[in-house]
C-alpha cells in the first residue's frame, strides 16, 4: 500500500468517525433522551392508575358496606318507631 493510499484511508476513516460521532450526538442521543422521558411519563401514569384503582376499590368496598348496613339500619329504625308508637 502506498503512502498516498494510506493517507486517503486515514482521511476516510477520520471522516467516517466524525460522521458517526455527529450522528450519535445529533440524532441518537436526543432520540434516546426522548424515549427515556416517555418511559418516565409512562411510569408516572402507571403509578397514578394504580393509585386510582386502589382508591376506587376502597370506595367500592365502603359502598358495599353501606349497602349491606342499610337494611339493618332501616329495620332498626322501624323497630324503634313501632316501640315508640306502642309506648305512646
Amino acid at each position: 500500500m502506498s503512502v498516498r493510499q494510506t493517507a486517503q484511508d486515514e482521511a476516510i476513516q477520520a471522516l467516517m468517525k466524525e460522521i458517526l460521532v455527529t450522528l450519535r450526538e445529533k440524532l441518537l442521543q436526543p432520540f434516546v433522551q426522548e424515549i427515556n422521558q416517555l418511559a418516565r411519563a409512562i411510569g408516572e401514569l402507571q403509578e397514578q392508575q394504580t393509585a386510582f384503582y386502589r382508591e376506587t376499590r376502597e370506595l367500592i368496598n365502603q359502598l358495599e358496606n353501606r349497602v349491606t348496613e342499610t337494611p339493618l339500619v332501616t329495620l332498626t329504625a322501624l323497630r324503634d318507631a313501632i316501640q315508640q308508637a306502642k309506648e305512646g
